[in-house]
């Protein structure tokens, strides 16, 4: 059997369309042998580190005795391993099986594979030289010089065909294995990677499956606090669809809000408030009731994305209400253990007769018995010379005596009553309550009475100290009324001061954008006019007065664009701005505008480079809106670059178009990232700043980019360059684009005005000025 060249493309189209790298492996092996006349053949290939030949395929064994061979490339003499490293066929002939062969006479013929990262290195001359194999010799008519063999080649495998001899087209079977090791090594690395696809893919469901089935809801962001990815019941309280209802929707918006300043704060605290827990308030977007989550926040250290962050939100919300629940509950008891406290420690005084006084009368009220504290309030020394003691004494019994009398002719069984009495050591005043009951004796008189005298001097200070709260806390109160009054009526005027500058700002708005022709005209006639004096309508003009009539156009075309600028902004915030959707190719957009830039990147000597994709495909969007938008940022960034270039990218990526725009300028500091987003707004606000202009170019091409339905960004390094990235939809549909704006027929005004602008650009054109460069 021949192998020409319609087997050969046959040969290595069934490779090519094999469905697995075995069956090609097979294949091969079969046809191979069955070309070379072998009766045998083995197909080994280098395994996934490149360290050893492993069998992948063989023919001429049958199903049971097929051979488990296994050789290491470290020995590179090896003849095998030679081959294969050396991409060199090789004819072994008598020997074999002593170099550990499966086959004594075979032909040995390598498969290469093209050469990529990672490869492994065809041998150099030298180890070629050095490691000859025996007892196996080169066929000089297949081994190709090193440089031919080398070109864009890499090992990959090698066939032992038994009982292959010279008689055989030998270059044939080479050429085949050359062309066909390609081909077999690019279904195995097919092969590898359709596998590794498929545990990545059944690994990523089993993570899906266990982050659901988990009852917190989990969230990863990345650094720009954006949600990369959440589980069914982050997405419960996070995310919305069409179907949701209003107030949903505004629960959602509030949590998002929510969770986004809470991941702000986390990354401005820095490591010590990442790695803590945290407590988050968000909303049930269903019931609209308060959650509270404990949320524990880990920066992804491993993640490819830099500033990633895993948060796990746990509920607590029963958890707090039981823990506030069983905090009252504590309170409680306290409360309660301190009036059993106090009636217990009553009940030991009582029994111990030890801690207040105690006084035991008869019937006549007279006292017969009494303990040290008593006899400390109604005894003293007779003999001794201390009248104040004296008439302390006598006027605590007064008022004891009385309260006794009038308990014994009552028929109350018990009284208590509160007296003041005076310390007769001191002759302070002591508050006392006096229990008394009455001791009966068998005929149900009373034959004695126990009293028991409590000191109330701390409940008296306490009572005091009650009062004086209560009288600052009713003056707190009265002022906390004055100061919310107050504070209403602030918020009444500053609300009304709101609606106020809201009104005027729309009024300001709708005034310009209702100006626009009435401000326009006059320019266009003074440009028109210069136009007809410099093409000498109304008779020859000398060079100066030339170059006078090219300074007005110039200066009349800048007041022009600064008044246009000006407009825009006030059509956009007055809803003035029309949207005009029709197919947008964006590689012409590009080509134009790079056109319109050229010759000012030539004047300052800069690079300028454009990359996109062959594939672009049509946009559905305002084709005027779009170029106004690029030419704003390309201008600015061929503006504000004096050495280096500018590089224009467009990628698709899924349903939106983005364009980057790189420049190697100035640079932006990070504390003006926001501020040259505002109207009428400059980074440098000097009277002697380098960069003219109004400072509306960003303001409005951020505001056209939101009316398209789309989103702008910058990265920047302050002295090294700025990249602007615009984001829009591939297709910006009507009612989408009448939410954004509100689209509204061309007044009658801004056709005129467009008129007179086109007559203007002829002018310009007839004055052969040139264009002039974009702001």
């Amino acid at each position: 059997m021949t192998l020409g060249g319609d087997s050969v493309a046959e040969f290595l189209s069934v490779i090519a369309e094999a469905p697995d790298f075995a069956t090609a492996a097979q294949f091969v092996c079969e046809q191979l042998a069955k070309f070379a006349g072998a009766s045998r053949a083995l197909l080994f290939t280098l395994d996934d580190d490149d360290s050893a030949l492993a069998l992948a395929a063989c023919t001429g064994y049958g199903t049971d005795d097929a051979p488990a061979l296994r050789f290491t490339v470290e020995h590179e003499s090896h003849p095998l391993s030679y081959s294969v490293l050396s991409l060199t066929p090789l004819l072994c002939e008598r020997g074999g099986r002593e170099v550990a062969l499966p086959f004594d006479d075979c032909l040995i013929l390598p498969f290469p594979q093209p050469q990529q990262k990672g490869s492994p290195p065809i041998m150099t001359e030298q180890r070629l030289r050095s490691a000859v194999p025996t007892p196996c010799r080169q066929l000089p008519q297949l081994t190709a010089p090193e440089g031919r063999r080398r070109i864009g080649h890499a090992p990959f495998a090698a066939i032992l065909l038994e009982g292959a001899s010279l008689h055989i087209n030998a270059d044939a079977l080479a050429g085949a294995a050359l062309l066909a090791g390609p081909v077999l090594a690019r279904t195995q690395h097919m092969e590898r990677y359709r596998q590794s696809a498929e545990r990545l893919d059944e690994q990523r469901d089993l993570l899906t499956t266990i982050i659901n089935s988990l009852p917190d809801p989990i969230v990863i962001t990345d650094a720009a606090t954006d949600i990369v990815v959440q589980n069914r019941r982050a997405e419960h309280l996070l995310s919305t669809s069409d179907l949701d209802s209003e107030g949903r929707r505004r629960a959602v918006e509030i949590n998002n809000l929510l969770f986004t300043s809470y991941l702000s704060r986390s990354v401005i605290g820095g490591p010590r408030a990442q790695g803590g827990a945290r407590e988050l308030n968000l909303v049930d977007p269903d019931e609209g009731n308060d959650l509270l989550f404990e949320v524990l926040a880990h920066p992804l250290h491993e993640s490819s994305r830099q500033g990633a962050f895993v948060s796990v939100l746990r509920d607590v919300t029963d958890l707090r209400r039981a823990v506030a629940e069983l905090e009252r509950q504590v309170q409680r008891g306290r409360l309660a253990e301190i009036d059993a406290t106090r009636e217990r420690d009553r009940l030991n005084l009582i029994l111990e007769n030890v801690a207040d006084p105690i006084l035991v009368t008869d019937d006549r009220s007279n006292i017969i018995l009494m303990n040290p504290q008593a006899e400390e309030l109604f005894q003293f020394d007779t003999h001794a010379d201390n009248h104040a003691r004296a008439a302390a004494v006598r006027g605590n019994d007064t008022k004891f005596t009385t309260f006794i009398s009038d308990f014994t002719i009552g028929l109350a069984n018990a009284r208590r009553e509160q007296m003041r009495l005076a310390q007769p050591a001191t002759g302070a005043v002591l508050p006392v309550e006096v229990v008394s009951g009455k001791i009966m004796n068998a005929r149900g008189e009373p034959m004695a009475i126990v009293s028991v005298l409590h000191d109330l001097t701390k409940q008296v200070e306490n009572e005091r100290l009650y009062e004086e709260l209560k009288r600052f806390s009713s003056q707190l109160e009265a002022r906390i009324r004055a100061a919310t009054a107050d504070l209403g009526e602030q918020n009444k005027r500053l609300q009304w001061s709101s609606r106020e500058l809201q009104k005027a700002n729309r009024l300001k708005s709708e005034f310009l954008a209702s100006m626009s022709h009435e401000l326009r005209t006059p320019l266009n006639a003074i440009m028109g006019y210069a136009a007809l004096l410099a093409d000498r309508i109304y008779g020859d003009v000398n060079d100066r007065q030339e170059e006078g009539l090219r300074r007005i156009h110039v200066s009349a075309q800048h007041l022009l664009a600064l008044i246009n600028d000006i407009l825009d902004l006030a059509k956009i915030e007055a809803g003035k701005m029309p949207l005009h959707l029709a197919p947008v190719s964006v590689a012409l957009v590009v080509a134009e505008i790079s056109q319109q830039v050229e010759p000012t990147v030539r004047r300052k000597r800069l690079t300028f480079s454009t990359d996109l994709p062959g594939d672009l495909p049509v946009m559905i969007s305002d084709e005027t809106k779009i170029k106004q938008v690029l030419l704003n940022l390309l201008s600015n960034a061929v503006k504000f670059t004096n050495t280096g270039g500018v590089v224009v990218r467009v990628r698709i990526e899924g349903n939106v178009v983005r364009v980057d725009i790189e420049d190697t300028g100035i640079g932006i500091r990070p504390e003006d990232m926001e501020a040259i987003w505002e109207d009428f707004r400059q980074v440098d606000q000097s009277r002697t700043r380098e960069f003219g202009g109004t400072g509306l170019g960003l303001s409005i091409t951020r505001k056209l980019i939101q009316a398209l339905g789309g989103s702008v960004r910058v990265e920047s390094e302050y002295g090294k360059g700025s990249t602007f990235s615009v984001a829009l939809p591939l297709q910006l549909s009507p009612r989408l684009a009448s939410d954004v704006l509100h689209t509204e027929p061309l007044p009658l005004g801004e056709s005129e005005a467009e008129s007179d602008d086109a007559w203007a650009g002829v002018a310009a054109s007839r004055l052969n000025l040139g264009a002039s460069e974009p702001g």
